[in-house]
């Protein structure tokens, strides 16, 4: 997940009942912590579809907000709300600290690697839609 800090006009980018508001509001930044904050959250309330919309809608909003909109990575967004959402299933934690505690590889921002190429990451195609893994696939959700 590319990391964006905080700053700019993101009142008017997303409602302060945002999950994403409240990250950005304890001025810690938004790097690959907060990404992966986010998405927990956002599964908490929503299965891993909707979730990956949400995620998706945030972060385009926060790109937008600092004239970054092509920041966003689909394929990458994806991966990391499937990788998280898997974690939350065989690993999960009443709290997200506890919930890294049990899950530390999850802040490696190279795990993703173990699935994509470089080659495909960087590509065009995979910015703009979730593509599939050419690496191995992705680890299984629970139905």
């Amino acid at each position: 997940m590319d990391g964006l800090g905080s700053g700019g006009n993101l009142d008017s980018a997303m409602s302060e009942k945002s999950i994403l508001h409240e990250i950005l509001a304890r001025g810690e930044g938004f790097g690959h912590r907060q990404h992966v904050e986010l998405t927990w959250r956002c599964l908490d309330d929503h299965r891993p579809d909707a979730a990956g919309r949400l995620v998706g809608d945030e972060l385009r909003r926060l790109a937008a907000a600092h004239g970054t909109p092509d920041r966003f990575h689909a394929t990458i967004t994806s991966a990391w709300v499937h990788c998280v959402a898997v974690h939350r299933q065989r690993w999960p934690a009443e709290s997200f600290d506890g919930f890294i505690d049990r899950n530390p590889d999850l802040l490696d921002p190279t795990l993703l690697e173990h699935f994509f190429s470089p080659e495909l990451i960087r590509s065009e195609a995979a910015r703009a839609e979730a593509v599939e893994p050419d690496r191995g696939a992705l680890p299984a959700l629970r139905s």
